[in-house]
């Protein structure tokens, strides 16, 4: 690979948004005011471009020559240095590759903490994700941050902090280290608090954005952790080196791994990825965060700061797979927050809710594919989610601009009629959702099935329920408001989105519909191909019935194809098959017979009851860790207010008391002073001549 080329695009992916942030914060509001989204256009849009020349670069060079990572088990790649940023003489490697003792530092080049970038296929592909979505997304504000053409109040705030939010979610995936990993880890975890929290003003969303960072915090306390634990177990936060001694299984000081040590690094690690990909119990930040803008919602939940978790365990694959017990952990979770979250959907009336929770689900479903060694198959569910994700939360944003913010499905339906390409549109990415024949949703999802019913057939049996409850719930959405007589609240009047706004969905539209074919076997993989030589020596050598350098995945597919057509290719057309099912199913009860829906309700209250208010998580969290907290926080301020002040009044009363009787003989008279004069001389002649 051309280094020097690497250094310079990685350079520009992370300064270009970072710059458009800090153009739009100091000259928006003063003088480009209305006109501010074109610099956040042109920020991103410069990033993109770097990242596809850069994923471009790596395709072409990558694969045929030599990494750069020390260790014969490291990815495909490059580790490019940028600058030496924290010296430190703690234990390291020398350069046989042996541990260092606090003894031998002195004897060996001071070590430091290197600002680096690591670039090889999957960083290729999450930055070329993360750009080209984002990219299309603050296009697509420019008109919906608008009414009547005028631009809402906080404009140019807003495309700073999508900028400033590209920038971290970019220095996350670019950093070569656990420092700078940690680092753009938590930098993307505030500018969602800004972002979620932009209508400040509104309680709603001044709450959700205060639920969404301290939940976050809950889990990143997990991940700093097992980051110190990495740091104290090998003396080092480089990938490489960290990798590298994995590999060899031995830790800074030359000793063999403990399996135990390994296995809390990665639960550790695993903290932060519930957090920050809301998986179970972490997960109920998400769907409140539907209060910020729609954008937000397509920037947080498609392409970037949700699959950050995801992203984080693929790279750090070395470390989970040492461990069983992690990979089970992984997987489990997965498959129960996949099938959890798609029970509440079916009841949410709430469009950008519904999708918040499709989110959550699908997310178990990558969750489930690392879990089960497929970490390809879930980077690849990562990137078609990406495109058909986007484009739902774009259309429900259409929808709401149209309706003047209305996005509850009982208040309209119909909306075909008056939004024909917001309606097209929408259905396009719900039938990638939902996993209909040979869209892109149903080849990404396929694929997890068919390895998590191979290495856990109970987990791969509730990815399926969940793979039908998926195309039930995301087309009751589409017909309860597009489909029917057309009806709107009162004083709304509906009118199509711009082309500002139409033109980004159209794009999402066509990937929702051709990225999947990246995966297929008939392209011949391409997208499998090229990312297999980053887990080449992880997920697929480590998986059950590992198969040479095709692990896992190699040894279903072989299976498979030794099967015959049904077992090659009859999961496909059963997984197919339930979904054009499911989908009638949601054409029956909310299209031709609503009476069906009125009367399920009616004979199972409860489970409606339960499924309505999301098994009451919110209101258990809230019973056993908020109150409390609170209780033990009032406790603290009354011990503070009263106690300690009380002490510190107590101490501080002495001399207080003592100067005011002091004081009285300090009143500003010449002639008292004479006389005090006079009477102590006196005195003092007196003892004198007396003593």
């Amino acid at each position: 690979m051309d280094l020097g080329l690497l250094k310079i695009l990685g350079i520009v992916i992370l300064l270009a948004p970072l710059g458009a942030a800090g153009v739009c914060g100091a000259l928006g509001p003063r003088r480009l005011r209305d006109r501010t989204h074109w610099v956040s256009i042109l920020g991103v849009g410069s990033a993109a471009v770097a990242a596809l020349v850069l994923l471009t670069h790596v395709a072409s060079r990558g694969s045929g020559e030599v990494s750069t990572h020390e260790g014969a088990h490291a990815a495909v790649g490059a580790t490019i240095p940028i600058y030496d940023w924290i010296p430190t003489g703690v234990v390291g490697r020398d350069a046989s590759g042996g541990g260092i003792t606090d003894e031998q530092v002195g004897t060996f080049p001071h070590r430091w903490f290197r600002v680096e970038f690591l670039v090889d296929p999957l960083t290729a592909i999450m930055l070329a994700t993360v750009t080209c979505i984002a990219l299309l997304i603050v296009v697509y504000s420019r008109d919906y941050m608008r009414h009547h053409g005028h631009a809402e109040r906080g404009y140019e705030r807003f495309f700073a902090y999508l900028a400033l939010f590209v920038f971290s979610m970019c220095a996350l995936v670019l950093g070569g280290n656990f420092l700078l990993l940690y680092l753009g880890w938590e930098a993307v975890g505030l500018c969602s608090y800004l972002l979620i929290g932009f209508y400040y003003g509104k309680p709603s969303a001044a709450a959700a954005a205060k639920k969404a960072f301290l939940v976050n915090r809950v889990g990143d306390f997990g991940f700093g952790l097992g980051i110190l634990l990495i740091y104290l177990t090998f003396g080092t936060l480089s990938y490489p080196d960290v990798f590298d001694m994995l590999a060899r299984n031995v830790d800074a000081a030359g000793t063999a791994l403990e399996t135990s040590k390994l296995t809390t690094i990665a639960l550790l690690l695993f903290c932060g990825a519930a957090g920050k990909s809301a998986q179970i119990p972490l997960y109920v930040w998400l769907p409140d965060a539907m209060e910020g803008p729609s954008p937000v919602s397509a920037l947080i939940h498609a392409a970037t700061m949700v699959t950050a978790g995801v992203y984080m365990i693929a790279r750090c694959g070395a470390i989970f797979v040492h461990s069983e017990t992690a990979m089970l952990v992984v997987a489990a979770a997965g498959a129960c927050t996949a099938l959890f979250a798609a029970t509440i959907a079916l009841v949410q009336t709430d469009m950008k809710r519904i999708l918040a929770y499709s989110t959550i689900s699908q997310l178990g479903y990558m969750f489930l594919a690392l879990g089960v060694y497929a970490a390809d198959s879930a980077v690849f569910h990562l990137f078609t989610h990406a495109f058909f994700k986007a484009l739902l939360f774009l259309g429900a944003g259409s929808v709401m601009h149209a309706m003047g913010g209305v996005i509850d499905v009982r208040q309209f339906s119909g909306l075909r009629r008056v939004l024909p390409k917001t309606c097209a549109l929408v259905v396009i990415g719900s039938l990638a959702l939902g996993g209909f024949p040979m869209l892109s949703g149903f080849f990404s999802k396929d694929e997890i099935l068919h390895h998590a019913l191979h290495v856990h057939p109970v987990l791969g049996m509730m990815g399926l329920a969940t793979a039908v409850l998926t195309a039930f719930y995301t087309f009751r959405m589409v017909f309860l408001a597009f489909s029917g007589p057309q009806r709107v609240p009162e004083g709304v009047h509906p009118h199509e989105s711009g082309g500002w706004m139409i033109a980004p969905m159209s794009v999402l539209a066509v990937g929702a519909v051709v990225v999947g074919y990246l995966g297929v076997g008939f392209t011949g993989k391409p997208f499998h191909t090229f990312l297999e030589p980053v887990i080449a020596h992880t997920f697929l050598a480590a998986g059950p019935n590992a198969a040479g350098a095709h692990g896992a995945a190699g040894e279903v597919v072989g299976h498979a194809a030794s099967g015959g057509f049904l077992a090659e290719y009859g999961l496909m057309i059963l997984s197919g098959g339930l979904s054009v099912l499911a989908i009638l199913a949601a054409y029956v009860v909310y299209a031709r017979a609503p009476w069906m829906a009125a009367t399920a309700r009616a004979t199972f209250p409860r489970a409606h009851d339960v499924l309505w208010n999301k098994y009451r998580v919110d209101e258990a969290y809230d019973r056993v860790i908020v109150q409390p907290l609170r209780a033990l926080g009032r406790v603290c301020f009354y011990l503070d207010e009263y106690l300690v002040d009380g002490i510190i009044w107590v101490i501080s009363f002495v001399p207080q008391a003592l100067g005011y009787g002091a004081r009285g003989v300090q009143r500003g008279a010449l002639q008292g002073y004479g006389l005090a004069m006079g009477v102590g001389l006196a005195i003092v002649v007196t003892v004198v001549l007396t003593w």
